[in-house]
Parts: C-alpha cells; sequence; structure tokens
C-alpha cells in the first residue's frame, strides 16, 4: 500500500529536478471510455504532438508516388489498485491485474506530393490511458471498435505550400499528446489527454506561413457523427527551437455521448509550448474544458475542468531517451453537484487528480522497446469510481513494456 506513494514522491522529484535543469539550460460518467485522438503515422493531418525521441530510422517503401509505412507492437501492462468500473470485459466491470495485447498493428499508405493528396491508415490498435481501466485491443466499445479498422483516411487538395485543404477522418489538433501509443513519449495517454478529442470526421483548410501558422475545421466534435463544431489552430515558430500554439473547440452544445466521449459538448482552449535546448525537449501545456448546460441532455448547469502537463524528454544518446510526464487535472463541480456533465475528469463531481509517468526508451533502426512507472493519485472522488475492487482507494501504480518495430 505505500510503495505507490513512496513511487510518486520520487517521480516528483524528478519533475523539479528536470524544470530546474530546462531553466538552466535555457540560460544556456461512471468512468469516461478513453476519447480516442513519429515518421509514420496513421493520422496524416497535422498533429501537435511531439514525435518519440530518439527517432526511428524511416525505412519507408516508395511504390511511385506512394509512400509505404507500418507498425507492429505489443505490450504487457501490470496494476496495482484496478480501477473498479471501466473493463468491458468482466463481469463486474472491475479491471484485472493485467493486459498484454497488441498496441498498434497499422499499415500506412500517403502520397504526400503534387496537387491532389491522400492517405489512409489501417489496423488495430489499443489506447492505454493512466488511471483507467484497460480493455483489450478488440474489445466492443472501447479501442480498434471506437474508430474502426480504418481511424484515419484523408484526400488533401494543396495548391501551393500555403495552402492545403483536407477532408476525411482527421486527427485533432488538441494537446501534446496523439492518440496511437508509438506516435508518444510515453505507453499510456494522460488523464489530461482523456478530456480531449482523438479523431473527427471533416473538413479542414491550413495556411502555413514562415513564422505563422493557422487552421480551422468543421467537424462533427467529438465523433457524434451529426453535430457540427469547430476546431481551430494558431500557431508561432519564433525560432528553429521554440514552438507556441493555441488550439480551440467548440462541440455542439447539444451533442449526446457516445462510445468516445461521455460528455461530448465540451468546448476547449488549449495552450502549448514546444521548447528543445541540448539534449532536452520540453512540451507543456494548459486546457480549460467547459461544458455547458443542456435541457435536451439533462446538463443542468455550465460545468468545467481544468489540466495542467508537463512533459520533457532527455535524450541519453541517439538510441535512448528518458521521459516524462507529470499532469494535474481538476472538476470545477462541487462534489454535491448533480449535473449529468460534473464529472468532466472521470472520478466524481468535484474530484481531482495527480498522475506521475516516466518511461525510459530504447529505438534501434526499425526496433523500439521500452519500460515505463505510472502513478495516479485521485482527491475528492465519488465512492465506487476510484481504484481497488471497491473504488475506495485513492492510488494506482502501473508497470509494464512495450516493444515492437516501425518501418
Amino acid at each position: 500500500m505505500k510503495k505507490p506513494h513512496l513511487v510518486a514522491r520520487a517521480f516528483a522529484c524528478l519533475f523539479v529536478l528536470a524544470v530546474a535543469f530546462g531553466v538552466t539550460a535555457r540560460a544556456q460518467a461512471s468512468t469516461p471510455t478513453p476519447s480516442p485522438a513519429a515518421a509514420a503515422t496513421p493520422a496524416p493531418a497535422a498533429s501537435a504532438s511531439p514525435s518519440p525521441s530518439p527517432m526511428p530510422t524511416s525505412t519507408s517503401l516508395a511504390l511511385g508516388p506512394l509512400s509505404v509505412d507500418g507498425v507492429f507492437s505489443a505490450f504487457s501492462l501490470f496494476t496495482s489498485g484496478v480501477n473498479a468500473t471501466g473493463a468491458l470485459d468482466t463481469p463486474t466491470g472491475i479491471d484485472v491485474n493485467n493486459r498484454t495485447d497488441i498496441s498498434n498493428a497499422f499499415l500506412i499508405v500517403n502520397k504526400e506530393s503534387g496537387t491532389f493528396r491522400y492517405g489512409f491508415a489501417a489496423g488495430a490498435y489499443n489506447i492505454p490511458v493512466v488511471g483507467f481501466a484497460l480493455n483489450k485491443t478488440t474489445q466492443d466499445g472501447a479501442n480498434t471498435s471506437l474508430y474502426g479498422a480504418l481511424p484515419s483516411v484523408y484526400v488533401e487538395f494543396a495548391p501551393n505550400n500555403s495552402f492545403n485543404l483536407q477532408a476525411g477522418k482527421l486527427a485533432t489538433m488538441t494537446g501534446q499528446e496523439s492518440t496511437y501509443t508509438y506516435e508518444d513519449i510515453n505507453i499510456q495517454r494522460g488523464i489530461i489527454w482523456n478530456m480531449e478529442p482523438a479523431v473527427s470526421r471533416g473538413v479542414r483548410g491550413t495556411l502555413t506561413g514562415s513564422k505563422f501558422n493557422g487552421a480551422l475545421e468543421v467537424n462533427d466534435g467529438f465523433y457524434s457523427g451529426n453535430r457540427i463544431g469547430f476546431e481551430g489552430q494558431i500557431t508561432n515558430t519564433p525560432s528553429s527551437s521554440t514552438t507556441f500554439e493555441i488550439v480551440f473547440m467548440v462541440a455542439n452544445a447539444s451533442a449526446p455521448p457516445n462510445a468516445t466521449a461521455s460528455i461530448a459538448n465540451k468546448q476547449l482552449l488549449d495552450p502549448m509550448l514546444t521548447y528543445t535546448t541540448g539534449k532536452w525537449t520540453f512540451s507543456p501545456y494548459l486546457l480549460w474544458v467547459n461544458s455547458p448546460k443542456s435541457a435536451a441532455l439533462g446538463y443542468i448547469n455550465d460545468e468545467h475542468a481544468f489540466g495542467a502537463v508537463f512533459m520533457s524528454t532527455y535524450a541519453l544518446s541517439s538510441m535512448w531517451s528518458l521521459p516524462l510526464r507529470v499532469e494535474y487535472g481538476r472538476n470545477g463541480s462541487s462534489q454535491s453537484d448533480t449535473s449529468a456533465n460534473a464529472n468532466l475528469l472521470g472520478y466524481g463531481p468535484g474530484s481531482g487528480a495527480w498522475t506521475y509517468t516516466l518511461t525510459p526508451t530504447y529505438r534501434r533502426g526499425i526496433f523500439f522497446a521500452r519500460a515505463e512507472a505510472s502513478d495516479v493519485n485521485v482527491q475528492g472522488f465519488t465512492p465506487g469510481l476510484a481504484f481497488s475492487p471497491s473504488g475506495m482507494q485513492t492510488n494506482q501504480f502501473r508497470s509494464g513494456l512495450e516493444a515492437g518495430v516501425q518501418f
């Protein structure tokens, strides 16, 4: 019972040391369903997420104007303090202590030159999230079934280098984390990512300048299918080492819950920074979430949540790196709030949580392997929505491995 808390303190110390080092270098619903949105990516649309470091060697197969890539990997995660709800393959919803499964099995094809471009990603995927129940890769209602075996497909009109127009199933511009494990510095997504969209069906226009870029997308919000939403991004790159971004999203106020989001009418504001110095990469971001009241959905209050995420990677060598994520999230509601949209974070109205994730990573050529340790501490939770079979434990610790090939 005490070991996870010691790990949490260790991660907190690492966080403080990382911040200090970065400053010196610069001078030089019940548990909501995970809202599942590198060199070869199953999200051809631009993503705000930094690629894993060190980068894998590119071995794309060229077939005329097409590039063909793939990734295959598996993972095994062990949990102390399992979730009391959210497992879809157990009679009670209580998660199991170990999940071992395929994490990525993708074939990725892109045509990225010329005026008319297109691409798709086909395959299976698992989207593990810290602090939430894990599920099978092919489980109905989770992972591959959320966006199907074709989670990304697009066509693009690019008349010049300054403008392009895309249509299809597009990756979100929100946040510093992508959806699939191999695209990210950690095996598991974070609890703040879990409040964001992942994939939308829509049309996106992008303007590209020397230092400023802008994009605007009309889509179906949190994968609602038939409710119009908007997502936009403004990016400033004052130097090769620094990028500032602001992303906003306005979903339809009457968008009902679906398998990818237990609350789907959310409005988001997301400022982000990516800064590289020497062997360090820092990618912190903030997220403000608002869910407006809606008589049609039974939401009697405007509800809010806030998240802050610190992400960093230290490149130990061309093959080894040490990524770290520390995050804090909190519902703006009180614990007595009875509105159906009061639980944006996932542990009940008025709840908050800290998470710590450390992921030593090895990459050589097309091969990669990484270990991971994560710790989650929740406060103010609703009884039954936290950890252990009773849902009354405040702490969850996970450890595990992922390995595979990316080509």
